[in-house]
């Protein structure tokens, strides 16, 4: 997913070596680069028939996913090669040579992937990757009046899947946006239900509700690419032993370390003063740099404020006083849902405000962004706050109705795509935290990646 640089030569000396500058391909006069060919991936319209070099043909089920962080370009793809179908992750490159270039063969995320496209073939003698590889650059040759100004990639990702009819989308046409809603509503409530169970269980294991809700939170600030290892992180290190912590920065020096993501001396980007600083912190607090733990976490693609530095450092402000965070939240009055939305988000902001002070300072003339923002406060809010609230009060889920909800990821975009069609209206469910987790859920309980599933789906006659 590295933009394409100069065709391969025969290497220069250094001397003679022009400066690094990006090169966008050229066809036919015009510019393009690797996510026109992502959208030829994704758009059936656009889409050639394809076969792999060693001429099996390859019939798309399902183009997968859009994937727009680290890893693969897109995920859950189902694809028919010589009539075995494969899932798996698809890779797309300007060049085939870029595989190695960009260093896949090395990298355990590209290890599922089932089929490599590029629009250049290898160069004669080139290493070959042990993944069946199609070529776009003859197929798309082939049909008539094919321009690359055809493409506009701003207009994309579309709905993975998109070309496919779905039984769902025929059972729901016609119905009232009501009915639409409170099967949102309805699914919604079921998700947050299940994880309060799923709390209720890791509370059980560790045998504290306090250790259950911070594992839940550090999972709710690593976003989908990092909530698997902060969740590890989190149990690695106690919210008591956290806690006990002289300061913010030892909370954030002992984090760091254990998480392997103490910053290398010289780090590109840092500046040398907060680099000293942490590591002095670390020293004091006797952290351990575990050298072995980066690779659990996804560096790559990740916004600068989702970095998992950046969201330790918000977790290190938040758990200062573990106890004392979840009593004030505990504490919000219910009555009024969105009042309780209001201030539950008030009390996760002001209790995480330290955290940008742990960071590394802006630029001059740069005002340096809430390390903890209201949209991510919402999300713990609905994804953790909620469901813990439901362990002892069944009445809970009605709160989440009035949570602002998160922006629309790529799965609940599917969701809706597939249930109510391509023309339907988002604002039915866009900002709304209880509709949103209902598609979650919808995808989660009953799509897949391929549509055969869709023939024994009980959403075809779901109506509430």
């Amino acid at each position: 997913m590295t933009p394409p640089g100069a065709p391969p030569s025969t290497p220069l000396p250094p001397c003679l070596r022009p400066p690094a500058v990006v090169r966008e391909p050229e066809e036919d006069g015009l510019p393009w680069n690797e996510r026109h060919l992502q959208c030829i991936w994704a758009d059936a319209r656009l889409r050639p028939a394809l076969a792999t070099t060693g001429g099996l043909p390859v019939r798309v089920l399902d183009p997968g996913r859009w994937n727009g962080g680290g890893g693969p370009d897109f995920r859950g793809a189902v694809v028919e090669i010589g009539g075995a179908v494969r899932r798996g992750d698809v890779e797309v490159h300007v060049r085939a040579g870029d595989w190695f270039a960009h260093g896949h063969d090395r990298d355990p995320a590209y290890r599922d992937v089932v089929l490599h496209l590029a629009w250049y073939p290898p160069v004669p003698g080139e290493a070959a990757p042990e993944v069946p590889l199609a070529l776009l650059r003859d197929a798309m040759r082939d049909r008539p009046g094919f321009s690359f100004d055809q493409i506009d990639p701003a207009s994309y990702p579309r709905p993975a899947g998109s070309d496919l009819a779905r039984p769902c989308r025929d059972a729901l046409r016609g119905a009232a946006p009501a009915e639409v809603a409170a099967l949102l509503e309805r699914a919604g409530r079921a998700r947050l239900a299940r994880k309060a169970r799923e709390l209720a269980a890791r509370a059980d294991r560790a045998g504290s509700r306090v250790q259950a809700f911070y594992e839940e939170t550090f999972a709710a600030l690593g976003f989908r690419a990092n909530a698997a290892p902060m969740r590890a992180l989190a149990r690695s290190m106690p919210a008591a032993e956290l806690a006990a912590a002289s300061d913010d920065a030892a909370r954030y020096a002992l984090l760091l370390g254990r998480a392997g993501l103490l910053p290398p001396e010289g780090a590109r980007g840092l500046p040398p003063a907060w680099i000293a600083s942490v590591w002095a912190a670390a020293f004091r607090a006797g952290a351990v740099h575990a050298a072995d733990a980066r690779a659990g976490w996804t560096l790559s693609g990740v916004r600068p404020a989702n970095h998992p530095r950046a969201r330790l450092a918000v977790a290190a402000a938040l758990f200062r006083d573990p106890e004392g965070l979840l009593r004030a939240l505990e504490g919000v009055p219910r009555d009024d849902p969105r009042r309780w939305a209001r201030e539950a988000a008030a009390a996760l902001l002001r209790a995480a405000r330290g955290a940008s002070a742990l960071l590394p300072p802006p630029r001059a003339g740069v005002r340096s962004p809430a390390a903890l923002g209201p949209e991510r406060a919402r999300a713990i809010l609905v994804n953790v706050v909620v469901p813990f609230l439901g362990l002892d009060d069944p009445g809970a889920w009605r709160l989440a109705s009035e949570i602002r909800g998160e922006a629309l990821s790529a799965p609940a975009r599917e969701m809706a795509f597939r249930l109510l069609g391509g023309d339907h209206n988002p604002a039915l469910y866009a900002g709304r935290a209880l509709r949103l987790q209902g598609l979650l859920e919808l995808w989660r309980g009953y799509c897949s990646a391929s549509p055969e599933s869709c023939r024994t789906c009980p959403l075809a006659g779901a109506r509430p």
